[in-house]
């Protein structure tokens, strides 16, 4: 069963969020490697960009009083007590070594303290500025999903796992005292315990071997503790478990050393040097173009020495709805007609446009704004076919070449609607034409992959809201409401990236290539 997410509780007290930076970066770096970020000159920013919306999202949300990045410094103390510590861990990916630089560079903008001791690793440190700030009344917030922190939770210290965005999203979780257990079915003061049986391969501890998580739980509550575990080893049922405590205690016992984390170094700095300071807006602004962070410049204040907390982000501000009602569709039409352009996507029963049936249409008027026509869903509620008299406004506008159309391969959607029995006319931005102008070596160039090369934006995937394999629905069985929230996602992203890829194709000279020849064809 899975457990509760625990969302972060209000503050009491100050806070310092302490950042395990390199556990932070390695999960960007992997969460994005299938599609990473890249300029247009070619650099692998998916790793600063996760780092950047992350903290930004952090100031505006949890308002750190106290913070800092903690790096690791090199071999620490672990390497000297036992040579083949981590000694099955790869080398850093050259990309990801690359992007530490910029991450760097990105931290002294915002103004981030950055900590690392040589001799220890981040965890040590992070273990002592957290025993440190809950000495001092400050609340220490260990930024960080990796389990072994759980040892350090107790009052006036916690933990917060950060989640992953994008569309299979999973929420930060909040875990103090109240909820730690959960979390590997021991409390923190057991957790060595619970490590040093179970072992950790990403870090080539040993452990006991054929003790897993289980076995370890049992002897755990069984005796009460490990050292109780190896003396009693004799009573154990269980011979071959029996057996592994009685041949392997040096192990155990060492294993137990190598997980525990350090709270009393020495470090040459004190609380009061991570108080959060105001952010060199300016030179971050000069990051975020430099790097091509389009969107998140957008969350930066208009001018250096604005307040400190960024605005909130255009991701908070979507409006996503579905009508159904052929009055409203009539006042969407007008505005649409106002505005001289409007963002066009199908939903439909197939990838191949001449069969597809139109199960739905969602329409764009600008960023984060959206509305979804459904026409055929199985459980409703629907609008009347598209060619019902109440949609002739629709229609018309759909068929006017003066309201210009922007979408995600266009001619699928010319296919579509042609097939339903309208002209789709006045087609002038196919984003997946600019985007393969722009980067005619690249291959990708499907919503997903355009929407974060150039908005830094992940977008829903169609398995989110259908499924997949043989557990996939038809889009027409998707709930009104849901499928909404997916299609109007494509018609807001389409939109956005118009307004992104039209100037980067005039500064180019692509401009008159993409009007006269590309999009004609």
């Amino acid at each position: 069963m899975t457990r509760a997410r625990r969302a972060v509780p209000p503050a009491e007290r100050p806070r310092a969020f302490l950042l395990d930076l390199y556990a932070l970066a390695y999960r960007v770096h992997f969460a994005l490697l299938n599609r990473p970020l890249q300029t247009s000159r070619g650099e692998n920013t998916s790793v600063p960009w996760g780092i950047a919306r992350f903290l930004l999202k952090l100031m505006r949300e949890h308002e750190p009083a106290y913070w800092a990045a903690v790096f690791d410094a090199g071999h620490s103390h672990r390497h000297l007590r036992y040579s083949a510590y981590k000694a099955t861990r790869q080398r850093m990916p050259e990309d990801l070594e690359r992007a530490l630089e910029r991450v760097r560079q990105l931290l002294q903008a915002l103004r981030v303290p950055i900590v690392e001791l040589p001799g220890y690793e981040a965890d040590d440190v992070i273990g002592t500025l957290a025993i440190r700030a809950a000495q001092r009344g400050v609340e220490a917030v260990i930024v960080s999903g990796d389990k072994d922190f759980v040892q350090l939770v107790r009052p006036g210290v916690c933990l917060l796992n950060p989640g992953r965005g994008g569309p299979t999203a999973i929420e930060e979780e909040w875990v103090d005292v109240t909820n730690a257990v959960a979390r590997l079915g021991v409390p923190p003061e057991r957790v060595v315990d619970y490590l040093a049986l179970v072992g950790d391969s990403a870090d080539n501890i040993p452990g006991v071997p054929g003790v897993g998580p289980k076995t370890a739980l049992d002897l755990l509550q069984r005796f009460g503790s490990l050292d109780e575990a190896l003396a009693r080893a004799a009573d154990v049922p269980q011979a071959r478990v029996r057996q592994a405590l009685q041949a392997h205690v040096e192990a155990a016992r060492l294993s137990r050393e190598l997980v525990t984390i350090r709270t009393d170094l020495d470090l040459p700095l004190d609380l009061d040097d991570l108080r959060r300071q105001e952010p060199d807006w300016e030179a971050l602004r000069r990051l975020f173009v430099e790097l091509e962070f389009h969107s998140l410049l957008r969350e930066l204040p208009e001018a250096a020495g604005a307040p400190a907390a960024p605005t909130a982000s255009v991701e908070t501000e979507r409006r996503y709805q579905a009508v159904t009602d052929p009055a409203a569709v009539a006042d969407l039409v007008v505005r649409a007609r106002a505005r001289g352009r409007v963002a066009v996507d199908t939903e439909t029963s197939s990838l191949t446009p001449l069969d597809a049936v139109l199960v739905g249409l969602s329409l764009a008027f600008g960023p984060g704004e959206a509305y979804y026509l459904p026409f055929a869903h199985r459980d409703g509620p629907n609008l009347p076919p598209l060619l019902h008299p109440d949609l002739q406004p629709l229609v018309a506008m759909l068929e006017d070449p003066a309201v210009a159309k922007v979408g995600q391969n266009l001619k699928y959607d010319l296919l579509v609607l042609r097939r339903a029995g309208v002209a789709l006319r006045g087609l002038a931005v196919d984003t997946m034409v600019a985007g393969y102008l722009l980067e005619p070596g690249r291959r990708d160039h499907n919503l997903e992959a355009l929407a974060l090369r150039h908005l830094q934006r992940t977008v829903p995937r169609y398995e989110d809201v259908a499924g997949k394999g043989k557990q996939q629905i038809p889009f027409a069985d998707v709930a009104v409401e849901r499928a909404a929230a997916y299609a109007c996602s494509d018609a807001d992203v389409a939109w956005c990236l118009a307004e992104v890829l039209l100037p980067q194709l005039e500064e180019r000279g692509l401009g008159p290539l993409f009007r006269t020849l590309e999009m004609p064809l």
